[in-house]
């Protein structure tokens, strides 16, 4: 049987990106091939999620604790070389005592990680395991909001980290990825070295899942109801969707709006200020109302508030997601729900592909027009996701990832 590891160290619970893109990982791999998936999580995993998952607690430490965010920077970049060496540590002791593995799959993989998986690839690749898979998804570059690239300081050590790996690059023994083409150019750019890229991995559409048709929107006066998902963040524009409900106020829709909101904690504005959950109420008008989510959601509840939702909004600021992937997005096109999204991103890039979505300008100003401009035709909008949703889900299906992810592995074992 294929055997397949998956590394995560900073799995400990439902929160963040790691629980969903690890339990669709593992569901997409298994739905396309027989395959044994074992999955490495925190020390500190919670029990259910251990179980839910079959994941280990292994990691002692995880990068994404900030435990290197010193505000010297000789002590931060002691923390990679530290964190590096911690990872290397964990990893070792697991895959000296583990049959070997077909593919070793890093899902999210830092400048804290790349020297610790560079002497895991000299010192197992071929034995302990076929491949090793490196997923970057983080941005080495900076936009500005009109898209314009400059790299960060740090690209001269993640030019130097990645161009190590090239002799296990040539025959296969490592292979670097990524889920945006967008990210691709950037690493192109900084290393001469062009990562591959992987289609996102949905629970949307797997057969053993609920796959729960997106709502039809009703002809009455119920309000249409909208939904931003994941937590709410400066960078994913929820500020500027406040705002935009601010200019609508005083307007007539065709319809009333109630835009739902994942939002637990409070965080600063760029000018310092704090905005919060208990904030949103004093942007509601008669046109627009909010649903505030303050707990975590279940798989299942964020798939129900997902599907029920007539319109996903996604105002995500253009120099954060100019080129960074959003799952959301990709399962909102699955199910055949109408999505608005900022021009000139990732995003922006995939609807256009699929010829989809309704695009914003990177403003309040503009969502506000592109929220009034789709309820004018939210009928023709909604028809048209409906009907073009088979061919998202082709592109991103399980096959289609498990192909990407495995295809090479079975030929390398035992190298």
């Amino acid at each position: 049987m294929t055997r397949l590891l998956i590394v995560e160290e900073a799995l400990r619970n439902r929160e963040g990106h790691w629980f969903e893109y690890n339990r669709a990982t593992k569901a997409a791999v298994q739905e396309a091939d027989t395959v044994q998936v074992d999955m490495l999580g925190h020390q500190a995993m919670e029990p259910d999620v251990a179980e839910e998952l079959g994941a280990t607690p292994h990691f002692r430490y995880t990068v994404w604790d900030q435990i290197y965010n010193q505000p010297q920077a000789f002590l931060r970049y002691w923390g990679i070389i530290q964190h590096n060496y911690r990872l290397h540590h964990d990893l070792t002791a697991y895959l000296k005592s583990a049959d070997p593995y077909h593919t070793v799959f890093a899902p999210t993989v830092v400048l804290h990680h790349l020297a610790g998986y560079h002497k895991i690839a000299q010192q197992f690749a071929g034995s302990r395991f076929g491949q090793l898979v490196l997923l970057i998804r983080n941005n080495i570059a900076l936009y500005g909001s009109d898209g314009e690239r400059t790299f960060r300081r740090t690209s001269v050590f993640w030019r130097w980290a990645i161009q190590r790996f090239a002799p296990y690059l040539a025959d296969g023994r490592v292979r670097f990825v990524t889920d945006s083409e967008r990210l691709a150019d950037e690493y192109e750019e900084l290393t001469g070295i062009r990562f591959e890229v992987l289609p996102h991995p949905s629970l949307v559409g797997l057969s053993g899942s609920s796959d729960p048709e997106a709502s039809v929107p009703n002809q009455s006066s119920s309000p249409v109801q909208v939904f931003l998902p994941g937590p709410a963040r400066q960078e994913k524009g929820v500020v500027r969707l406040l705002e935009a409900a601010k200019l609508l106020e005083n307007e007539t829709l065709q319809r009333p709006i109630e835009i739902t909101l994942q939002w637990r904690e409070s965080f600063d504005l760029p000018d310092g200020t704090s905005i919060g959950p208990d904030d949103v109420a004093s942007f509601e008008s008669g046109q627009v109302r909010f649903k505030v989510i303050r707990q975590p959601l279940s798989s299942e509840e964020y798939l129900s508030e997902l599907s029920n939702a007539d319109l996903i909004i996604l105002p995500y600021l253009r120099e954060v997601y100019y080129a960074r992937i959003s799952g959301v997005a990709v399962e909102a096109m699955m199910l055949g729900i109408p999505l608005l999204f900022t021009t000139n991103t990732w995003i922006a890039t995939a609807c256009a592909d699929f010829q989809l979505g309704v695009p914003m300008e990177n403003d309040a100003a503009g969502v506000a027009t592109a929220l009034r401009n789709t309820l004018d035709r939210l009928d023709e909008v909604s028809n048209h996701a409906q009907e073009n949703r088979n061919a998202v889900s082709q592109f991103f299906s399980p096959q289609a990832f498990s192909g990407k992810l495995m295809g090479r592995s079975a030929a390398l074992v035992g190298r």
